[in-house]
């Protein structure tokens, strides 16, 4: 009878059986980002320093991307059409490299086609492991080209899980800007630029996100930073362990059984079957 309890004993071991611990376990995925970046005329605007409005946004979204080290990025710049330059990665040199280098559209360019841009965005980010797929829509225009309405755009990109956070970049004052001319060279225009805040506000309630319109540099630092706080989803799970110590007893008691029949059947009373 100790031999068959003990041998119960071993048999709940190996066979797993006792009490079981569950325990957290956090895994972190990368997200996957697009930044969407005005290249249109009225980037080169003088309000935003230092030199204008792109250069202002290229040097803070180098920044801003040198922070995402957790994260896949990707860039497209935008005017009359939008052009993938940088597909999503998790390499930081070519997409340094490619903010440092955008320019302001030339003649046949211009002109800013934002549904179209969301659209190639969304085309990115179709497939993948991330925990998250987001876009980062900078702009200081109105959608005037392409044939897709930012809205409509939108609404595929929330049909897909896809959140887009969009930044109106400009002040609502009079502002020089150049405007490339046939020539090859660029003309000097003053003009009171307009920025579509409700249809860029629109787009980002859509899809979840947020918009924000920032008139100077220091707010589109801090646009930027904004966008840290909630770059991140952690998935937790679930994992389960035995509790050792319900082992360290079942081997003890298996022992002790093994050694109480060994005791009783030489020592304690020599007749009883071995």
């Amino acid at each position: 009878m100790l031999r068959i309890i003990a041998l119960i004993c071993l048999v709940l071991i190996v066979a797993g059986i006792g009490p079981v611990t569950r325990e957290p376990v956090v895994t972190e995925q990368p997200e996957a980002l697009v930044i969407v970046l005005d290249i249109s005329s009225s980037m080169t605007a003088g309000d935003f320093s230092p030199g204008n409005r792109l250069k202002a946004a290229k040097q803070l979204l180098e920044s801003f991307t040198s922070s995402h080290s957790d994260a896949e990025l990707g860039l497209i710049l935008l005017a009359a059409s939008p052009r993938l330059v940088v597909p999503v990665s998790a390499e930081r040199g070519a997409l340094l490299k490619a903010l440092d280098e955008a320019s302001p559209a030339g003649y046949g360019e211009d002109g800013t086609a934002i549904g179209s841009g969301i659209a190639s965005a969304i085309n990115r980010l179709r497939d993948g492991p991330w925990s998250r797929r987001k876009i980062l829509l900078v702009t200081d225009g109105v959608n005037n080209r392409g044939a897709l309405a930012p809205a409509d755009a939108a609404r595929i990109a929330a049909g897909m899980g896809i959140r887009i956070d969009t930044m109106g970049i400009g002040t609502d004052s009079v502002s020089h800007y150049w405007v490339p001319s046939a020539q090859g060279g660029a003309v000097e225009v003053e003009a009171r630029i307009e920025i579509d805040d409700k249809e860029l506000e629109e787009v980002a309630r859509i899809t979840g996100g947020r918009y924000r319109r920032v008139t100077n540099s220091d707010e589109l630092r801090l646009a930027l930073l904004s966008l840290d706080s909630d770059r991140r989803q952690l998935l937790t799970s679930e994992s389960s362990r035995r509790n050792f110590p319900w082992v360290q007893i079942l081997a003890a008691a298996s022992i002790l059984l093994v050694c109480a029949e060994f005791v009783l059947t030489r020592f304690a009373d020599p007749e009883l079957p071995g």
